[in-house]
């Protein structure tokens, strides 16, 4: 199968490189932020990192992401209510709700979500959310997430592996920024390479934050439903919180009652994602891990994107 994944993808690659395929341009310019392999790279904190960089140099960003996960069709405004994260996607409203007056529009076409910006007057510049793969909308500027540790363990494309698209690839990207995971050496890539490091901005319940030590001599129970769970898991270690309990559900997972109730613990530990999605399910007191992206030559990654804007 995966074979077969390889030959529908060169076939692709082919008709985008003659031109039988071609690509559709907004009037403001687009920068993309994907990967090449499925979830678990780090996209969504370099996203808001960047949106705010270009807010800060002036710029009036709109976020464009396909909404993986929600039950609306069609193209739309993400407001900030979590009580419609499903009809929005969690990552949307993550998003929204981090940056605030960033607009965010999700729609599985991104040119007519675009469009719809532009229609709105939304902003002057789009950050294309999961977007290397989404060919069909023309970019002026692509950076591709890289986890080094999957870097290094192979390449299995879909739908055996995680991969979809070769390693080879990459070589489309302006710039790769790759995760600053301990123990393991950043990857030698053909295009400038950025290094992201995870940062634990707190710990908070709803908006207000929680000191760790409110979790210390407490039963605790860990729980997350994205795609690399265990990097949440340790990263509460590093903080001092110790988990007598850790339970994993699949990525972007629709919560009942009942599963939360049925955890147990004294306190519920979970991530910011995953907290979206908790918002009108239970009553019981969780807190959630807010992370951010890092990047040590933050000046450098924005003044090749403003080059090519």
């Amino acid at each position: 199968m995966s074979n077969a994944f390889r030959f529908v993808l060169k076939a692709r690659e082919r008709l985008y490189e003659s031109g039988i395929l071609t690509t559709l341009r907004l009037n403001h310019p687009v920068v993309s932020i994907g990967n090449l392999t499925m979830g678990g790279t780090g996209k969504t904190p370099l996203v808001i990192a960047l949106a705010e960089g270009l807010r800060d140099r002036g710029f009036r960003p709109v976020i464009l992401s396909r909404g993986y996960g929600r039950l609306s069709r069609g193209v739309l405004i993400v407001g900030v209510q979590e009580s419609n994260w499903e009809q929005w996607g969690d990552e949307p409203v993550l998003i929204r709700q981090r940056l605030r007056n960033v607009p965010v529009v999700v729609g599985a076409n991104r040119y007519q979500a675009g469009l719809l910006a532009e229609l709105n007057e939304l902003g002057n510049v789009f950050l294309l959310d999961d977007g290397f793969q989404h060919r069909r909308l023309h970019r002026d500027v692509d950076i591709v997430t890289v986890d080094p540790l999957e870097w290094a363990g192979g390449e299995i494309l879909l739908p055996t592996g995680r991969w979809r698209e070769p390693k080879a690839a990459i070589a489309r990207a302006h710039a790769a920024c790759v995760q600053d995971v301990p123990g393991t050496t950043p990857p030698e890539l053909p295009i400038p390479r950025f290094s992201v490091r995870t940062e634990i901005e707190g710990i908070y319940n709803r908006e207000a934050p929680v000191p760790p030590e409110a979790f210390k001599n407490r039963a605790v129970v860990a729980f997350a439903g994205i795609a690399k769970p265990e990097r949440f898991f340790s990263a509460l270690e590093s903080i001092g919180i110790h988990p007598v309990k850790r339970v994993r559900f699949r990525d972007h997972h629709h919560y009942s009652a009942s599963e939360i109730e049925n955890l147990g613990g004294e306190m519920l530990i979970t991530t910011e994602k995953d907290a979206i999605r908790l918002r009108t399910v239970t009553d019981r007191t969780y807190g959630y891990l807010r992370i951010s992206a890092k990047i040590p030559d933050f000046e450098g990654l924005m003044s090749l994107i403003l080059k090519r804007l």
